[in-house]
């Protein structure tokens, strides 16, 4: 009889723990990273860097209305940038991103287009976007990103610098260390021609470091906006 008693308290015991460990496993099972916050990309181009700041090296370029998921956000400066973890190409299709962008360039979605996009509602955006200002880049106007010497500097400007470094290891200096049109023939038609070829494949545009370090960008994006 007490032997009875013992083996039904072991199968009690082990009843106890084979439930708790199934439901340690099907919490982890369930378990998901940071949720999503769905934008819809306002600029004819943005730019995803790798890190949160402005001379950072830009890893990718998304179309404007893209749709894309958020999940941190991180204030540097006066500046509010997002992480995009990736982006919705068709509805319930994910393609990675993973990196960083303004969020003043993207605008949140409503629970009618997270429902289109995803199929099920999702949680709502933290705040509201800024209103898109003017991203028409414009030849002879300030490159208003991107690291030095492109930010602040117009198209027509760069266009008639002097390299930051070489283009590609192991050339001398006195090859590469001069004014760009002694190497290019770039007026006006010939830049926006190089622009559009970046437009329609924005990789291209980032597959090497440019001298410049974002020129390739400012053409692309430039071209988007028609050259102006």
């Amino acid at each position: 009889m007490r032997l009875r008693i013992m083996m039904i308290r072991r199968l009690i015991m082990l009843c106890l723990t084979a439930g708790a460990c199934v439901a340690v496993l099907g919490w982890s099972a369930t378990a998901q990273g940071p949720a999503c916050r769905y934008y819809k990309v306002q600029a004819n181009s943005l730019n995803i860097s790798k890190e949160a700041r402005g001379d950072s090296l830009f890893i990718d370029v998304l179309d404007k209305d893209e749709i894309v998921c958020v999940t941190r956000d991180e204030k540097v400066g006066d500046r509010d940038w997002v992480y995009i973890a990736h982006k919705l190409p068709k509805p319930n299709e994910k393609a990675p991103v993973e990196g960083w962008t303004n969020l003043r360039l993207l605008q949140p979605l409503t629970p009618a287009e997270i429902t289109a996009a995803t199929g099920a509602a999702a949680a709502p955006a933290a705040s509201a976007a800024a209103p898109p200002a003017d991203d028409v880049l414009r030849f002879s106007q300030p490159v208003p990103f991107g690291p030095f010497p492109v930010n602040g500097r117009s198209i027509d400007e760069l266009a008639q610098g002097i390299p930051q470094f070489p283009p590609f290891e192991g050339l001398e200096e006195n090859l590469w260390k001069k004014n760009c049109a002694a190497c290019h023939k770039w007026d006006r038609q010939t830049l926006c021609e190089q622009g559009a070829s970046y437009a329609k494949n924005p990789r291209y545009a980032l597959r090497i470091s440019h001298p410049y370090g974002g020129f390739s960008s400012a053409l692309m994006q430039w071209a988007k906006s028609g050259c102006q």
